[in-house]
């Protein structure tokens, strides 16, 4: 298809919004954005789950800051129609609004931020960040998934279950998919930001029993940043995605890393749309 992440066509009949949804672990709400197949409605059929990060992004392009998103129900919608896919739920996170950009990072990482010398002068390392991550996880784990399998016509299993997201959302998926192996088998990992506790991701990737099958798809364009101030986050971008690539590459054959240089990607919903159906083929 040709994507146009500025503008939205999707189905509203299938998309649902349960608003304020109860994150008990955390003690606070958030909407979650629920896509349904185009036959949900017409089959009995039950439907593989993708789990989102930063929900409002997947979707809503007049919610993004640069007015385009994921375009994920146009993009799985024309899978199907061209009979690429049986079709997939996709489940959505909003990220918080707490704190600014500062909570989400809060959220989206298990460790506090511990930037490298490089990123010793960013302004924006002044501020404590992270370290509700594991909370987060279990979240979705623990009180999401089972709320939607519950309700909606999913594959609970494993095999039929991914976590996925973007930056920092990349990031909490890669801890996702290690962590709870026995719940997801694959994970999306688009342009990471190892960059906010690289050496606390490195640690646990090494200590963490592979148990299971897992298929990452990580990807990295080679213009990203998340300050155009800061002269060494291109390299930081894509220097961390290389080494986590060939680390998970290296730590168990039961990993597949699937692992793609966008030469010329920017950290953008556009770069990330034009990606995505990267992360199904795998």
């Amino acid at each position: 298809m040709t994507l146009n992440p500025t503008q939205k066509n999707y189905d509203p009949a299938r998309m649902i919004v349960h608003e304020d949804m109860d994150i008990p672990q955390l003690n606070r709400q958030r909407h979650v954005r629920v896509y349904l197949p185009e036959d949900y409605k017409s089959s009995t059929r039950h439907y593989p789950v993708i789990y989102m990060h930063d929900g409002q992004n997947v979707f809503e392009p007049e919610l993004c800051i640069a007015g385009a998103s994921w375009q994920v129900a146009e993009q799985l919608d024309a899978l199907q129609a061209n009979g690429e896919s049986t079709g997939f739920i996709v489940v959505a996170i909003d990220c918080t609004q707490r704190r600014g950009h500062l909570g989400r990072r809060d959220e989206y990482s298990p460790w506090a931020f511990a930037p490298s010398a490089t990123l010793s002068s960013w302004e924006q390392a002044i501020e404590p960040q992270g370290g509700e991550g594991e909370a987060y996880c279990d979240f979705i784990v623990q009180t999401l998934k089972p709320f939607i399998d519950h309700h909606y016509r999913t594959q609970p299993e494993r095999a039929s279950t991914t976590i996925a997201g973007s930056s920092m959302g990349g990031f909490i998926s890669l801890y996702a998919v290690l962590k709870y192996q026995d719940t997801f088998s694959k994970a999306g990992v688009f342009s990471p930001a190892f960059w906010f506790a690289p050496e606390a991701m490195k640690a646990y990737l090494e200590k963490t029993l592979i148990e299971y099958p897992i298929d990452i798809y990580m990807d990295i364009g080679t213009n990203e940043t998340s300050d155009p101030s800061i002269e060494a986050f291109q390299a930081l971008y894509h220097d961390l995605a290389v080494e986590f690539a060939e680390l998970l590459c290296l730590k168990s054959p039961q990993i597949t890393c699937q692992f793609n240089v966008d030469h010329g990607g920017i950290h953008s919903e556009m770069a990330w749309a034009q990606r995505f159906t990267n992360l199904i083929k795998i």
